[in-house]
């Protein structure tokens, strides 16, 4: 039956089950029923609808829609987590967490702190942070189910931060889908606090589900959470979902917004609200007023590693695609000397290397090539 389909199934199957992926989680990213999957996957309906394709190559990371179409395939055992590795199969298979507590409470909230130091500053925070992760949820969780009293609220907010840690890990490599499952167990963890599902925000605009995002942006904002800058940051995820769109006037709306409550907080968040402003202004492919704009921020003055790379990354980005091979180059090696790391595992640096590699310019391809070595 798969050879009277267009799209096989049975391909589909192969790719999620790569990714690590159960057929709910499948189903619950691309918006059908499990069962409907199922069956597409069995070869029993047929998949024909051009824009359920696209968003199934897009969570499951297929970019040629070809590897989806011909006979079947041979499947990978049930059990095969590839590229999703050990923090992968630690996020999906929390079962397997037993046994008592090892480490005490105000212990478990060190190590994740540390945790949350090397991401944030570490020249090798990628394969730092991934190494932790898995043995790190281990503690957390069993530290939070065998506290008690006293000792349970911060147990939970341990466990909290160590998967607010994964998606933030697994959304910069890129593994949107993994990252979208971390940061619903941060929600779940947390009993629905609105920093966590402000992340949540985050990672579906990645995915590309737009409205989603800017719909829980402004629930979370109608909720009127304690923290003004939580507020402050679903107003800005909101604008990033609407520059996508290429709604402008709509994100130019919601990052003045953002702009007010930068007045009332004070210059770091003032600073947050000019990086979503160039990286609005990426999304939707005006890189003039990116670059523009960038040129009023000062990328030294960010506080972590993570702000910088994607900081760096757009307006790189931005003279890439104003033809400035030389000006991109140049922000390139600026994130080499800071993390090397950065253009290995960053999900944002594949479109600006790919876009620079394009160009008809030898002594681009040469950095660029000299580039490779120091970073692989």
């Amino acid at each position: 039956m798969v050879g009277d389909f267009l799209v096989d199934g049975a391909r589909i199957m192969a790719r999620r089950r790569s990714r690590g992926l159960t057929r709910r989680i499948l189903a619950d990213l691309v918006g059908c029923s499990e069962e409907w999957l199922r069956l597409v996957e069995n070869g029993v309906k047929p998949l024909d609808r051009l824009s359920t394709i696209m968003r199934i190559a897009e969570v499951l990371r297929v970019e040629d829609l070809s590897e989806f179409v011909g006979g079947r395939t041979k499947l990978p055992p049930a059990c095969e987590h590839g590229e999703s590795d050990e923090v992968g199969n630690a996020l999906l298979l929390p079962g397997r967490f037993t046994g008592e507590a090892t480490e005490s409470v105000l212990r478990v909230q060190h190590h994740v702190m540390t945790a949350w130091e090397i991401w944030q500053r570490s020249p090798h925070r990628y394969t730092e942070t991934r190494r932790r992760l898995p043995p790190l949820l281990s503690m957390a969780d069993l530290s939070a189910r065998g506290s008690t009293g006293a000792d349970r609220e911060a147990g939970t907010a341990g466990l909290t931060q160590v998967y607010r840690l994964f998606a933030a890990l697994l959304r910069s490599c890129g593994q949107h889908a993994l990252a979208l499952v971390a940061a619903d167990r941060a929600v779940a963890s947390s009993a629905g606090s609105a920093i966590t599902k402000a992340e949540v925000a985050g990672v579906l605009v990645s995915l590309g589900r737009y409205a989603d995002a800017r719909w829980l942006c402004l629930a979370v904002i109608d909720e009127r959470p304690e923290s003004l800058e939580v507020t402050g940051l679903c107003y800005l995820t909101a604008a990033l979902a609407a520059a996508e769109e290429s709604d402008v006037l709509r994100a130019e709306e919601l990052l003045n917004h953002a702009r007010r409550i930068g007045d009332r907080l004070g210059t770091e968040f003032a600073l947050e609200v000019d990086l979503h402003r160039v990286a609005v202004a990426v999304r939707m492919g005006r890189c003039a007023q990116a670059i523009r704009l960038a040129a009023g921020v000062d990328a030294d003055r960010l506080p972590d590693r993570d702000r910088q790379a994607r900081h760096l990354l757009a307006v790189a980005t931005a003279h890439a695609m104003d033809g400035d091979s030389s000006a991109a180059m140049a922000l390139l090696w600026r994130i080499v000397e800071g993390c090397p790391e950065e253009l290995r595992f960053n999900a944002d640096a594949g479109p600006v290397l790919a876009r620079l590699r394009a160009m008809d310019c030898e002594s681009t391809r040469g950095e660029l090539r000299q580039m490779t070595r120091i970073t692989s």
